[in-house]
């Protein structure tokens, strides 16, 4: 026996409904420069349109740029429009209902859950299912047993005389053999030929061989069917519901149990035991009948005719019900041949002639199909649903089973067990039932019960998912009721998601949709979350799918934007939420467009899984060409602080991006920060240094935006209270930026006071401060290499009198005094300075030799050489400032001179 965990499992209790809908083939996009207006009609083959013709709505709902126009212009604010932005709890609000048949509240998007209703439902029916097979096979097997049991008692009675006719008898052979040899006395010739026939005549005969075989094989059976029974009794015993768990759980180890009670033939076991009887009793008759034919023939005849018409009408009350389903000659043999021919026929079915060894997950048994492989609690999921709406006959059970598949999860793997079960027509069906057609006066259809319409839209958007079906052409005047009703606006947007997901020719309908969610985003409308996400899955489903001139897209694509930046902002708090995802997915698709496998993100898991690197994406596509998708300035707020959101993902979780993902976020990164839309007071502390930190290095930073982004990253080392994660990481940037500088961006840090702000950064840090003031340090110097090294590759007078601004700059701050002032208490790499920083104020002091600041420079780190003596760097040192003094024309060379002979006199006698 195969484990049916393992296997991929498909419904085939009945024949599918005849389809009452057009399929709609798979054209892609059409692409062109022309409106649909002045486009003809679609080809003929093209399946019809289930928008109503001619339908308007308000086009003052939504305008161009996303805003509502009737509402006023909303003041520029950073990342958020407040007065359009509604309370997250009111977009969060569920609907509730009342089921009145169990008094059951209901959550809409929740009837699938784990604690619904559906479950519960589901385990009382089945319970009094299972009590009725079970108590019906009980009530069989104890008939079967007293049979079995009066059966082999008589059956015995003829077996113990029938046996003894199968050893030759001893006494009347030895009579006639008395009598024979009589003759023999009295010289007849003929004795010695009879007494050899008598010895041959006297062994038993190949008749009572047969009656014998015939009764111990019925015995056999008789026997067997009351062990058999006895086993089965336990069997059913041991089928036990689970009492503990939640409604979901036990409804599913239920239907596990019943299915490996049809995996394992059970039902057939039990349906085989009569059979096995009634083969004892034709044994029975069949050696009855042998044993009469030579003693009466009369007898025999009389007893093979009743027992001839017994077993005819036997055959034919099994032959009838399978020709005649409505036959009350019910039989569990028939039932049994019923099914074996009903799975045989499924066996010829299958696509692409790939079939595999399934499961029916309604009966257990074992058949070939080509259906993909599944979840298998999903199958369990979707095999209690269809037992209920077909084994059940209450009404009531029957609807509560079909709106509970409106709740199916986005990812549901078993939907085409449902529709091979038929659910599709049935939902369409008891839909239909929920309106009134008035056949009296104006033939026009009426809203009866909005509710449960809505659950049976909503059920049949779920089971034609990923397929092409569309809404049936007799029933659409009763959905386009339902879209125009506005006592029920949930219903009503779930009903437009049908009539989109049945037009994909129709702009109009598609763009109803973005109707109601920017009417959600303003707060104009309520609607529950999964009626939100309904939306927003309907939208993704027609961008992928629908066949609409490019002039249209665009246009499309410039009223969906706006819209989809509002929704993200509402749920940017709400880590879990569904809308979130969905946003992303439907930004993502209209800013990327072409060939997209919407299939590969049914999978919520999937959908937050990739929600990161699919935001990333399209919110860049947003920045770099914000006037193709009707993103305004406020919008620019929010599409930037939903990147500052991203950031600490990115930083955190470095391995898990690819490094072209890293690029495209600096680029965004970088063009939001230098328009001023990240800064400090706009964007929060923690979210800013985690930017800054991901700019780094700002290798890929245009030449025209360096000298921009120079200015503000000084601007963060001016504040008053500046954060040690902000300016680190400015003072890192800086000092990428200004090294191999232009004139611009020497201008700019020149102009914005950067040696001022970094000096004062330094003095704040204190003495424990050692890497600030060090990567200060490396930032000023490497702006001083570098101005000092533009004069050997200027010519213009003009150049040379901006450098000379730089210079004097320089000299005009505190640098020396801070710079010396830190080499004299502190303890340095002199490697470093004499590689670096002593070249950089060589070149300096060559051009600036007359300052009086150099007398200090010099005594300064002549101590501080002495310090270090024959470190790696000395010797370099030594010459560049021997230069210096040379240069300056230092009165102090000479007691430096004696000091170091000194020195290396020491060093030599150690030596």
């Amino acid at each position: 026996m195969e484990n049916v965990y393992t296997t991929v499992t498909e419904l085939t209790p009945h024949a599918s409904p005849p389809p009452s809908r057009a399929p709609t083939p798979h054209l892609g996009r059409v692409v062109g420069g022309f409106s649909d207006e002045f486009l003809p009609f679609h080809s003929q083959s093209r399946a019809q349109s289930r928008a109503r013709p001619r339908r308007k709505f308000s086009q003052d709902e939504v305008s161009h740029d996303g805003h509502p126009t009737n509402r006023s212009a909303s003041r520029r604010t950073r990342f958020a429009v407040e007065a359009d932005v509604p309370p997250v709890s009111a977009v969060q609000e569920k609907l509730i209902s009342v089921d009145p048949q169990h008094n059951q509240v209901l959550l809409t998007g929740k009837e699938f859950g784990e604690n619904a209703h559906i479950w519960q439902i589901y385990i009382d029916e089945a319970a009094k299912a299972d009590a009725a097979m079970t108590d019906g096979w009980n009530r069989s097997m104890d008939v079967l047993l007293v049979f079995a049991g009066l059966f082999s008692a008589v059956l015995t009675t003829f077996i113990i005389q029938s046996y003894q006719n199968m050893a030759p008898d001893t006494t009347d052979t030895t009579n006639e053999l008395l009598y024979q040899l009589i003759l023999l006395q009295f010289n007849n010739s003929d004795g010695v030929y009879r007494a050899r026939d008598i010895l041959l005549e006297s062994s038993p005969s190949r008749a009572i061989h047969w009656v014998n075989g015939f009764w111990f094989a019925a015995l056999a059976c008789s026997l067997s069917t009351a062990l058999i029974s006895m086993l089965a009794k336990q069997w059913l015993q041991a089928y036990t519901p689970v009492a503990s768990g939640s409604p979901r759980f036990r409804a599913r180890n239920r239907h596990a149990r019943y299915i490996q009670l049809k995996a394992w033939y059970v039902p057939a076991i039990i349906n085989a035991l009569p059979l096995m009887l009634h083969i004892a009793l034709l044994l029975f008759f069949a050696g009855l009948i042998i044993l009469l034919w030579p003693e009466d023939i009369g007898i025999t005849i009389a007893t093979l005719v009743i027992v001839a018409v017994s077993y005819l009408f036997y055959f034919v009350s099994i032959w009838l019900p399978l020709r005649y389903p409505d036959c009350p000659y019910h039989h569990p043999v028939s039932d049994q041949i019923r099914m074996w021919l009903h799975g045989k026929k499924n066996r010829t079915r299958g696509k692409h002639g790939i079939k595999f060894r399934v499961m029916n997950p309604t009966d257990g048994t074992t058949i070939m199909s080509s259906a993909p492989h599944v979840v298998y609690n999903d199958s369990l999921d979707a095999a209690a649903l269809i037992w209920l709406f077909t084994k059940s006959t209450d009404r009531d059970v029957i609807s509560a089973s079909l709106q509970a598949i409106s709740g199916l999860p986005r990812d549901f793997a078993a939907l085409h067990l449902l529709r091979d079960a038929g659910a599709l027509h049935s939902v369409e069906q008891e839909f239909e039932k929920c309106f009134h057609k008035d056949t009296t006066i104006d033939l026009q259809w009426h809203l009866v019960d909005p509710e449960k319409a809505l659950l049976y839209c909503r059920a049949w958007i779920n089971l034609t998912r990923g397929t092409s079906e569309q809404w049936p052409v007799d029933i659409v005047e009763p959905l386009w009721l339902l879209q125009d009703t506005k006592a029920h606006p949930e219903a009503a947007a779930i009903a437009a998601c049908a009539v989109a997901l049945s037009s994909f020719d129709s702009h109009t309908s598609q763009w109803e949709l973005l109707s109601y969610l920017s009417r959600c985003a303003s707060g104009e409308l309520q609607l529950s979350q999964a009626t939100q996400c309904c939306l927003l899955d309907s939208i993704i489903e027609c961008m992928v799918r629908w066949e609409m001139p490019l002039a249209v897209i665009e246009q499309t694509n410039v009223r969906a934007v706006p819209t989809l930046l509002r929704m993200l902002h509402l749920t940017e708090d709400l880590p879990s939420s569904e809308l979130q995802s969905a946003s992303t997915l439907a930004l993502y698709v209209i800013t990327h467009g072409g060939i997209f496998n919407l299939d590969e993100y049914r999978s919520e898991d999937r959908r937050r899984e990739e929600c990161c690197q699919l935001l990333v994406k399209a919110l860049a596509v947003l920045i770099d060409n914000p006037e193709h998708f009707g993103v305004t300035e406020d919008l620019i707020d929010i599409i930037a602080k939903q990147f500052c959101r991203l950031a600490p993902s990115v930083v955190a979780q470095s391995e898990r991006f690819p490094q072209a993902l890293k690029e495209t976020v600096k680029a965004a990164l970088t063009r939001l920060y230098i328009d001023r839309r990240i800064g400090i007071g706009i964007t929060p502390n923690i979210l800013l240094a985690n930017v800054l930190h991901l700019l780094y290095p700002p290798l890929l930073v245009p030449d025209k935006q360096r000298a921009p982004l120079v200015s503000i990253l000084i601007e963060n080392l001016r504040t008053p209270v500046p954060n040690p994660g902000i300016t680190g990481c400015s003072i890192r940037l800086l000092e990428v930026l200004v090294s191999d500088c232009t004139l611009p961006v020497m201008a700019a840090f020149t102009e914005s006071q950067g040696i001022p702000a970094i000096l004062r950064l330094m003095k704040a840090g204190g003495e424990d401060s050692r890497r600030p003031q060090i990567e200060s340090l490396r930032t000023l110097f490497t702006f001083i290499r570098n101005v000092t090294m533009q004069y050997q590759f200027q010519t213009h007078i003009q150049n040379v009198e901006e450098l000379n601004l730089h210079v004097d700059t320089i000299f005009q701050s505190e640098f020396f005094e801070i710079f010396c002032s830190f080499i004299s208490k502190r303890r340095w790499w002199l490697y470093e300075i004499s590689g670096d920083w002593m070249p950089t104020l060589f070149r300096l002091c060559k051009l600036r030799p007359a300052q009086p600041v150099w007398v200090m420079v010099v005594r300064v780190f002549r101590e501080f050489t002495n310090q270090n003596f024959g470190e790696d760097g000395y010797m370099e040192t030594v010459a560049l400032l021997d230069a210096m003094a040379a240069i300056t024309n230092n009165d102090n060379s000479d007691d430096w001179e004696s000091s170091r002979g000194m020195k290396l006199k020491e060093e030599g006698s150690l030596c």
